[in-house]
């Protein structure tokens, strides 16, 4: 059995505006049922459509954070990228100057953490935590090649104090295998926040484009 293999599955976002609810949800996140998702383009692995996107350059995904232990691009990640074979995804994301684009409702930031995280065939690399330390979502890196983001809400990465540690040996986490490849990570991503940021901050009405988008979703249940 692989690490991907034994994990369940879900996209882990913010309760997208427009998507179906059977009640409110009062939680940060929730989870969508992996088949009732929208589909990505058919450019999604190549990011054009991200190097079309309006840059966000005041929100924290957009440059280093101050809490962050590691940024993206800060000088201690070649160190800890350093022999990693990375998907060609997240390197032209990486390299070609795009986490401006994303932004994040949560005021989540990018963050390498401490150290990878050791798993049955490769490696968990940290990407990003939100303001809270909610959730977070980390890049798999199989040793065949392979490669996919899961999240969860368990600080792997990053190294615990005493106290911290011992909370979290007392409660119940596990891995979500939450997107195929980096890419369709951050297309879903960036989809949710900026419908977000325009219908719930800038009033602005949600066009035909954005219902359709909306109403692939499933029932989402809560998560945290």
């Amino acid at each position: 059995m692989s690490f991907l293999s034994e994990l369940d599955r879900g996209w882990v976002t913010i309760q997208v505006p427009g998507t179906p609810h059977a009640s409110p949800l009062h939680a940060t996140y929730v989870r969508y049922p992996s088949g009732e998702l929208p589909v990505p383009p058919a450019d999604a692995a190549e990011l054009t459509w991200l190097e079309r996107a309006d840059r966000q350059p005041d929100d924290y995904m957009g440059s280093s954070f101050d809490e962050a232990i590691r940024d993206l691009a800060g000088p201690g990640a070649a160190e800890l990228l350093d022999g990693l074979t990375l998907p060609r995804d997240f390197v032209r994301f990486r390299d070609g100057g795009l986490r401006d684009r994303l932004r994040s409702a949560t005021d989540s930031y990018f963050d390498l953490g401490d150290s990878l995280v050791e798993v049955e065939d490769g490696h968990l690399l940290h990407l990003i935590s939100d303001s809270q330390w909610v959730f977070h979502w980390l890049l798999y890196l199989g040793s065949d090649g392979r490669s996919a983001v899961v999240g969860t809400s368990y600080p792997a990465g990053f190294t615990l104090d005493p106290e911290e540690a011992a909370y979290w040996r007392e409660e119940p986490w596990a891995y979500l295998w939450v997107a195929d490849s980096f890419a369709e990570f951050a297309w879903r991503w960036w989809m949710d926040n900026d419908l977000f940021y325009r219908v719930r901050v800038e009033k602005s009405a949600m066009t035909p484009e954005d219902r359709a988008y909306v109403q692939q979703y499933g029932r989402p249940n809560p998560l945290c």
